[in-house]
């Protein structure tokens, strides 16, 4: 009998303490969500917050530029290629093309060549040269052979682009091409004067330096295939294109033997397309 008297007092006593702890726990859990949970966030969002205002002041990402419209003014980038001179030996001027003719096969008899131009009438010239040095001595070899002749510039105008992220691999290569093709056109100058001056053979180093360049132009007609442009250069990327494949019309074709005639053919032929060409697109 007092055995179940102190078994019972104990049960009382363990029903007491549970419930006393079941109801600090519930103040607790209750202290946790309405105090101690909210105070945190508040302390997280001011510490977020005071990060982004410090970090915008410091290096902000810039976002990348997508034009809205297709004029040239949603563009943000801008490209120019220089205006450069060429200098042509010109001969006379004819309003009949068979006079020309006559000129022309006057030279030959003198063992010298020139080129027809169909410029305001036809006008006989005797060749193409990349600066007014090499154009002048020209002149006076030209006058030691009794042939009046006169140096004349030829200005290839320049051009200026605006243009847009999807357009930087276009303007890679429109700076590629236009550096090969003074550099084409300075070679064959330098080349041909001096072919024709000293009455030399024309040194493989020259020719392959020539030829090496004409290859870099294939290429970059190819990549001009392959890559994507902006609706307002496509018609740039197009010219582009077509002055490639006017300029290889008269390429030099490695082991074969070149003589003045053929390079100055081939100068008067680039150079006028390269002429064409910018007149297109000029500043």
């Amino acid at each position: 009998m007092v055995n179940s008297v102190i078994w019972g007092g104990k049960l009382r006593s363990s029903r007491t303490i549970k419930n006393k702890n079941k109801k600090n726990y519930i103040r607790y859990l209750l202290l946790t969500f309405l105090v101690i949970i909210p105070i945190t966030a508040i302390i997280s969002s001011v510490g977020v917050f005071l990060s982004v205002d410090k970090d915008k002041h410091i290096n902000m990402p810039i976002p990348a530029f997508t034009p809205i419209d297709k004029s040239v003014n949603a563009f943000k980038y801008n490209f120019d290629i220089e205006s450069k001179q060429l200098y042509r030996v010109e001969l006379n001027k004819f309003d009949q093309y068979e006079a020309a003719e006559a000129q022309i096969a006057s030279l030959k008899k003198k063992k010298l060549n020139g080129f027809i131009v169909k410029e305001n009438g036809y006008l006989t010239a005797y060749g193409m040269f990349c600066n007014k040095s090499q154009a002048d001595t020209a002149v006076e070899f030209l006058k030691r052979r009794k042939v009046s002749a006169v140096a004349v510039e030829l200005k290839v105008s320049g051009i200026s682009l605006q243009y847009s992220d999807i357009d930087k691999n276009l303007i890679d290569i429109a700076e590629a091409v236009d550096a090969v093709l003074v550099k084409i056109i300075s070679e064959k100058s330098a080349l041909s004067l001096e072919s024709l001056y000293s009455d030399k053979q024309m040194g493989d180093q020259s020719l392959q330096t020539i030829i090496e360049q004409e290859a870099k132009l294939y290429k970059y007609m190819n990549y001009l295939k392959e890559i994507k442009t902006s609706e307002v250069n496509a018609e740039y990327k197009s010219n582009l294109e077509a002055l490639i494949s006017e300029v290889l019309v008269d390429k030099l074709e490695a082991n074969e033997s070149y003589d003045y005639y053929s390079l100055q053919n081939s100068l008067m032929n680039q150079g006028g397309a390269l002429m064409r060409f910018y007149e297109k697109l000029s500043i």
